[in-house]
């Protein structure tokens, strides 16, 4: 009814599998390329997995329609596995058109003879014969085994019959049972068909609303990230979503669809699962309930043993008890404090609660052990100078390089095939940074001498001295240490420099770094990254290059690529210590750091970038949500201030319990923002709660604004 309203020549989203509207995102370009690998010459058995509605019925019939490919194979697809042995036979007989003996109830015989006849035939004629199987969790044992027994159908050199399993993620499980180990052991090759991510389901809606001739716009951005999270990326979901949406644009005279139209159409669509928040705090109370009962049963017996003695005086009390008596006398217990603590929704997770935590424990443990025993050591007399120099060339051996005429200082102009070396000044920090073995200047007095430095923990350096090798404190090498090192490193791409204006190879290095140290896999990208340094990629760097405490300048100089280099360590690169280096996450307990106090919303104009969604009684942003923040932050300047509205709505439970979960909400999203290089004072946490939400976007969620700079589009703020 709306195709005219959207000048679209047919329903894009129907949920038929079309090969037509097949769109070749990374999964599924790799299991067509699986599927097409099962006909070809050595295809023998493979198993296709995915969950429902996520497009493998539509990748057989892309499969069908691949002419070139398919030219020279018959296959004969089943789709209906509800099968006995003897009927599935026959379904393939059928549908390679092998004629076998007429009769009410053909043998299991007469039928493998006949399809054997007909492979043989077919495979001395140059063809190849492949049986898909769809639904194919469904198959009974029987079945599975007889399908076994027919790739035994062979010559002296080639299988005669290639076989495709394709089903849902219970065919791995059925094919795990030991009495179908045979079976699995000929499995070929395997691929599990993911959902869609993000940036996926709107090319996705994009792709299939071209293909119908439509505007790729009908969607906004938002309504695509919405259908996302409402559907997470399931094809067929997507479908119905989109669809539904449509049709309420039509009905409500709009010309595109917006999050809310979405958002009513998965209400009107999608399966519910009632009282999902009910059954969940149900869930979380019913151990609870145990351990009390538990509990009570416990004390019960415990006082009717001790009673007796206590009432008459015979024994002293606990010592816990008489503590407590001998301080104010028993403690009266409140009702209403028991039972808030009993539907308080569990909030360990919050860094208020983790923090403290730590700090007291730090507190109560007092100086470390051997801390003392240390600073004596650094004190000894053992940790002198040494007699002589450690050399550049014994450092350039742990590189693999070997002559004693090769180089005998450090220049920043060395250039020994792709090796260079810097020489710098810094902290023990900025040696577990770099990590890098270093020739290290000591000095005491006015002698001072270089040792080669090459490894380094928390507690311990280790140095190659000229009687050998040889554990310092790392108080002791601190107290002679001038701060000056050499170190060498080696150069991965064609220049020393990468900045505005760089075009090429290192530019494109470069882009697969940052990405990796983003946690992105750039191997899954369609495209190859752009060899353009432009001004989203110096956004990129310098995130990076603040988050790597390196000067935040733009532009990639030794140090830097340094930092760059430690995101994936090439081959024979010697190390300090294999936990320096890395690119590191700060943890939960860090993101006090980056919101340590809550801040108020500005009355200034808010343009909201996004919403986060969580599930009860949660702090934990999603992998999804983390995803919409690397997103976000990728779209903006690397200036942007974001403001973090963490919501909590409870009518059962405690105002501050209720609060203390929207902050750690918005704290969890600001530690994300920590992780992707944003630096803590563009971080602003607000927290809102109550007993009922305003609205529903405020239920469970992280509201992500910036200040408005301009109109933004309708519906935003």
């Amino acid at each position: 009814m709306y195709l005219r309203y959207f000048s679209l020549r047919e329903h894009p989203f129907s949920i038929t599998p079309d090969p037509a509207y097949l769109y070749l995102s990374r999964p599924h370009r790799e299991a067509l390329g699986h599927l097409l690998y099962g006909t070809g010459e050595h295809g023998g058995f493979v198993q296709l997995t995915g969950e429902v509605g996520t497009g493998k019925t539509t990748l057989i019939r892309a499969l069908l329609e691949q002419e070139r490919e398919v030219a020279d194979v018959d296959v004969a697809l089943c789709l209906n596995p509800q099968l006995t042995v003897t009927e599935l036979l026959a379904a393939i007989c059928d549908e390679l058109g092998v004629s076998y003996p007429a009769g009410d109830a053909p043998t299991l015989k007469s039928l493998v003879d006949a399809l054997n006849r007909h492979l043989l035939a077919t495979h001395a004629a140059g063809r190849r014969t492949v049986v898909i199987i769809d639904e194919a969790q469904n198959l009974s044992r029987e079945v599975l085994e007889q399908v076994r027994l027919l790739t035994n159908l062979e010559t002296g050199k080639h299988k005669l019959l290639r076989i495709i399993l394709v089903g849902q993620p219970e065919l791995e499980e059925l094919l795990a049972r030991a009495d179908l180990r045979q079976l699995a052991q000929r499995i070929t090759a395997r691929f599990h068909l993911q959902p869609l991510g993000p940036r996926e389901t709107t090319e996705y809606i994009r792709h299939r609303i071209r293909v119908a001739d439509g505007d790729a716009d009908l969607f906004s951005a938002s309504a695509c990230g919405t259908v996302y999270r409402l559907s997470h990326g399931t094809p067929r979901l997507i479908n119905t979503i989109c669809e539904r949406a449509l049709m309420g644009a039509y009905a409500n005279g709009k010309k595109q669809v917006t999050p809310a139209m979405v958002r009513l159409a998965a209400s009107e669509t999608l399966p519910r699962a009632p009282q999902a928040d009910e059954q969940s705090l149900a869930r979380q109370l019913t151990p609870v309930a145990v351990l009390l009962g538990a509990a009570g049963l416990a004390f019960g017996l415990h006082y009717l043993l001790l009673a007796p003695g206590i009432l008459a005086g015979d024994g002293p009390l606990p010592p816990s008890q008489a503590a407590a008596a001998g301080e104010s006398g028993p403690a009266e217990a409140s009702p209403q404090t028991d039972q808030a603590q009993q539907t308080s929704e569990p909030d360990a997770s919050s860094p208020d609660v983790t923090a403290g935590a730590a700090d007291n424990g730090a507190d109560a443990a007092g100086p470390a052990p051997g801390a003392s025993s240390q600073a004596d050591a650094a004190d000894a007399p053992e940790y002198e100078l040494p007699p002589e120099d450690a050399s550049l060339s014994q450092l350039l051996r742990l590189w693999g390089v070997f002559g004693s005429q090769v180089i005998t200082e450090c220049r920043d102009a060395l250039d020994l095939g792709d090796l260079r070396c810097l020489r710098d000044t810094g902290s023990f920090a900025d040696l577990e940074k770099f990590n890098r073995p270093a020739l290290l200047t000591l000095r005491r007095g006015q002698v001072s001498r270089q040792v080669l430095l090459t490894a380094l923990d928390d507690s311990h350096a280790t140095l190659v001295l000229p009687d050998g090798t040889r554990q310092w404190p790392r108080q002791a090498l601190a107290r002679l240490w001038t701060g000056e090192f050499q170190l060498v490193w080696r150069l991965q791409t064609s220049t020393r420099r990468i900045h505005e204006g760089s075009v090429g190879n290192s530019v494109s290095w470069l882009r697969r770094r940052l990405a990796l140290a983003r946690g992105e896999n750039p191997d899954a990208r369609a495209a190859p990254p752009s060899p353009i340094f432009d001004a989203e990629l110096e956004n990129r760097l310098r995130r990076f290059q603040r988050a790597q405490d390196l000067e935040v300048d733009g532009l990639v100089g030794a140090r830097t690529m340094l930092a760059l280099n430690n995101v994936e360590l090439g081959a024979g690169t010697p190390t300090l210590n294999t936990e320096y280096g890395r690119i590191s996450q700060p943890n939960a307990e860090q993101a006090i750091a980056v919101c340590p106090r809550e801040r108020p919303l500005p009355s200034a104009p808010m343009q909201r970038l996004a919403r986060l969604s969580f599930e009860p009684n949660q702090s934990q942003l999603s992998v999804d949500a983390r995803q919409q923040l690397q997103e976000l932050v990728t779209a903006q300047p690397a200036t942007a201030t974001y403001y973090l509205v963490g919501t909590s709505y409870n009518p059962t439970l405690e105002a501050e319990a209720i609060h203390r979960l929207a902050l750690a909400r918005a704290r969890s999203a600001g530690q994300v923002l920590g992780e992707l290089g944003v630096a803590a004072e563009q971080i602003q946490c607000v927290a809102f709660s109550g007993k009922r939400p305003p609205s529903p976007d405020m239920e469970r969620s992280v509201l992500v604004s910036v200040p408005r700079t301009a109109p933004g589009p309708e519906g935003e703020g």
